[in-house]
């Protein structure tokens, strides 16, 4: 059983590596997603707020005849004062996992303005400058975002589940119910998913959340073992001795759909 081992650093997976958390069910599997990492396209950058952990995730699927399908990645993430992310994962099944485990580390440096993608058994990487949104466009939505629209758009109902310490981190928690109705993509009843994340206003973190969906399964996600001292530095560079390589111009960027915003 041969193991694949990649590096991938990027805006994509590294922005905000896990600062909003995994994504919403029904995207696919893998810490952030279908694509490789575990970030966000245009997150944003958390400086001064340095932490690693642990980090797990799980999906289950039921199939109309009763089998299940269960898919796992695990795996560590980390950023430093300046806003720099890593991630390493590995994940178990799925499209990824067919012949075995599939390791992949990503790593975003908004300091330098670079993402990478590094073939740790070729030792080389591929590097891809990137622009780092600023915190005026975050927050002014002009830094893109997701329709929402469309016969596909559910009505959501958020309930506060108030405060509790996660993995020994302050976080609140928030349960959201999405209902498509009835004839929205030619269901014959409602469909109805449901979503309950922790979030850590400290950290700008999701510490843990558990997604439902009956199209989808169900999607586990949560952070152990959280550090709140500055991780290495060596997490957050190219190792030295890699070729590293410019990537061609175009195309879409490294990684998944983003996850939630909190």
């Amino acid at each position: 059983m041969k193991l694949k081992n990649y590096v991938l650093i990027s805006l994509v997976t590294g922005a905000a590596v896990l600062a909003q958390g995994p994504p919403p069910g029904g995207r696919g599997f893998g810490m952030g997603g279908p694509g490789p990492g575990f970030g966000p396209h245009g997150g944003k950058v958390v400086a001064g707020a340095p932490y690693k952990a642990n980090v797990s995730m799980t999906r289950v699927e039921t199939l109309a005849d009763g089998n299940t399908i269960q898919q796992t990645a695990t795996g560590t993430v980390a950023r430093d004062s300046q806003g720099r992310t890593y991630s390493l994962e590995t994940s178990n099944g799925g499209p990824l996992g067919q012949t075995g485990p599939v390791t992949r580390i990503a790593i975003f440096d908004p300091v330098a303005g670079y993402m990478y993608e590094i073939n740790t058994t070729e030792k080389t990487a591929t590097r891809r400058a990137v622009h780092v949104p600023s915190a005026s466009s975050m927050a002014s939505g002009k830094n893109g975002g997701h329709w929402k629209g469309g016969p596909e758009a559910a009505a959501a109902m958020k309930t506060d589940l108030g405060t509790s310490v996660i993995a020994g981190v302050s976080a609140t928690g928030t349960k959201t119910t999405h209902t498509l109705a009835a004839g929205a993509i030619g269901n014959s009843g409602p469909i109805v998913s449901t979503s309950e994340t922790w979030y850590s206003p400290e950290l700008q973190i999701v510490v843990s959340s558990k997604h439902s969906d009956p199209r989808a399964g169900e999607m586990t996600y949560t952070l152990s073992n959280i550090e709140r001292s500055e991780p290495s530095a060596a997490l957050f560079q190219v190792p030295s001795g890699y070729t590293v390589t410019d990537a061609p111009k175009g195309g879409r960027g490294f990684g998944p759909p983003p996850p939630p915003q909190e």
